[in-house]
């Protein structure tokens, strides 16, 4: 029952909202701890199987979901008392996307089969939108209709492989899914659920919702989005598409070539940016592709990977708590002395994998499971240099955030324990799992030297006052297709001095937009919430 009532709690506050103002009132005291019911099903671990019409469902807890359970108990209660202290009490646009974002990843965190997987990820998207629309001015509507033209064709890459799944093995269990092999390994199902996760994930070319969605997003949303939303899609492969022993060797090179790639370009982007929150949503954008790269292991691997299904759940925890910690600073001013500035640097250095910080042990972690099928020395000369990489990211984030000005000027308590939480708990839980040793002198060298070239690099360029002349926009590929497409022939009004004037189909196009984003402005939260819910129940009856 305890992983039921982390469900159903979120959205029986999100459904009180229309509610008398009695009830109402209860609903917004209420709302900013709901997610504390997710301790509960961490601590007892249950495992719990009901039927619903025409669908089984079963929840619980096994080594997969933990440390993203404990990830998202723990950032997104921290989150929700800052937005309390923030963020307005009655604004219940925001505060519907807040809750049933969590009952939707809750469920997808609990969930034991794949139906509740999947209706779990449908109402997590659909409720980060009202997330993303917070602030209801044309940057917002604007990416938000990027998000959720990639959400929607990530879910239909994701219904698309559950369908073709569920054609041949039903409504299964994760727990079972490993014995049909020889069904997932000659189903197109497996490329279809890489690429609708991926989306999530923020992988290259993938990715440009992210860097679009953070900015506009309130400082509370913004650490939700890239501390613990995106780590949906990482639950998505890790649940459904195993690897096994037949596969061939190439899809885990293809795999760890997309990752590897997303790591560097993604810090090569977010090193041009100019707005504190772009350049820490590409640097999301740059770590998810580190995590791709572990998980690619799992197919160069598949014997190890158990093990390494625990490595990747400490480098998630560890760069969730961390990026939710650097953007909740983006929400409290660094200039009110040496305090609040340590608070920033902390979480900077770990994901730059300084020395005996989380991200150093996450990074040990990984060397260390280098399989015999990669070249390890040539591989942990790579790993390094994302160290430098995120290193020079978050040197540029660093001088940002010392001139950034905000609206709350103090120190807020949930800032300081995330930033504690982001130091000890990724530790701890990899005490727990055999993960944490003595530290050698090799691995305080090798995690050392990367940061010493990314000292030395950051030192020519202000000895030689370097400033690069290339600017590319946020959301970097969007607004490169934008242009594109209005420089087409056809889209540019014919004979007119002006050669880049829209022509009459892209005015049209654009009054069309403007009239969606009126009628976005007109629907009430709590009503989107609540045809949202029905049409859920629909979906389960429908299953």
């Amino acid at each position: 029952m305890s992983a039921l009532a982390a469900i159903l709690l979120p959205l029986t506050l999100m459904l009180l909202f229309p509610a008398p103002d009695r009830f109402r009132r209860i609903a917004i005291g209420l709302t900013p701890w709901s997610g504390i019911l997710l301790v509960w099903p961490l601590l007892d671990q249950p495992s719990v199987s009901f039927s619903w019409p025409l669908v089984g469902v079963t929840l619980g807890v096994d080594s997969v979901n933990q440390p993203l359970i404990l990830l998202t108990a723990l950032a997104w209660n921290l989150s929700a008392w800052f937005a309390w202290n923030t963020i307005e009490r009655d604004r219940r646009w925001f505060w519907s996307g807040w809750l049933g974002a969590l009952a939707g990843m809750s469920l997808l965190l609990l969930a034991g089969d794949i139906a509740s997987f999947y209706v779990g990820y449908a109402l997590l998207s659909l409720s980060a939108y009202l997330l993303i629309t917070h602030e209801h001015n044309a940057q917002a509507w604007r990416a938000a209709r990027v998000y959720l033209i990639m959400a929607f064709a990530g879910e239909a890459a994701i219904l698309t492989g559950i369908l073709l799944l569920a054609g041949s093995i039903g409504n299964a269990e994760f727990s079972t899914l490993g014995e049909h092999g020889a069904i997932l390994l000659d189903s197109p199902a497996r490329w279809f659920l890489l690429a609708g996760f991926a989306v999530k994930m923020g992988i290259m070319p993938l990715h440009v919702w992210l860097p679009l969605a953070h900015p506009v997003a309130p400082v509370p949303a913004s650490a939700i989005l890239s501390g613990v939303i995106v780590k949906a899609g990482l639950l998505g492969w890790l649940r459904f598409v195993p690897g096994f022993q037949e596969d061939p060797a190439w899809i885990g090179w293809l795999l760890m070539t997309f990752g590897l790639s997303t790591a560097f370009v993604g810090v090569i982007i977010g090193l041009f940016q100019q707005r504190i929150k772009t350049v820490l949503a590409y640097s999301t954008v740059s770590q998810m592709g580190l995590i791709l790269t572990a998980f690619s292991l799992t197919f160069l691997a598949p014997e190890a990977r158990p093990a390494l299904i625990t490595i990747i759940g400490l480098m998630a925890l560890h760069h969730g708590l961390n990026k939710t910690a650097l953007f909740l600073a983006c929400g409290s001013a660094l200039t009110i002395g040496r305090p609040a500035r340590l608070l920033f640097v902390l979480p900077a250095l770990s994901l730059a994998a300084f020395p005996l910080t989380s991200g150093y042990l996450a990074k040990n972690a990984l060397k260390d499971a280098l399989p015999s099928a990669v070249h390890e020395p040539l591989m942990t000369s790579i790993l390094a240099l994302t160290s430098t990489a995120t290193a020079l990211l978050m040197w540029r984030a660093w001088r940002l955030a010392t001139g950034m000005k905000t609206r709350n000027p103090t120190l807020q308590p949930a800032w300081m324990l995330i930033v504690t939480a982001g130091l000890l708990v990724p530790w701890a839980w990899a005490g727990m799992q055999g993960l944490a040793g003595w530290p050698k002198g090799y691995l305080l060298w090798s995690a050392t030297w990367p940061l010493l070239l990314a000292l030395l690099l950051i030192t020519i360029r202000h000895q030689l006052r370097w400033q690069p002349k290339i600017q590319i926009p946020e959301g970097d590929l969007v607004v490169w297709i934008e242009r594109l497409v209005a420089r087409l022939p056809g889209l540019t009004a014919p004979g007119h001095k002006d050669r880049h004037r829209p022509s009459l189909i892209l005015r049209r196009w654009r009054r069309q937009q403007g009239w969606y984003e009126k009628q976005q402005r007109t629907i009430q939260a709590t009503g989107l919430a609540s045809l949202l819910l029905i049409g859920l129940i629909w979906l389960l009856f429908w299953i």
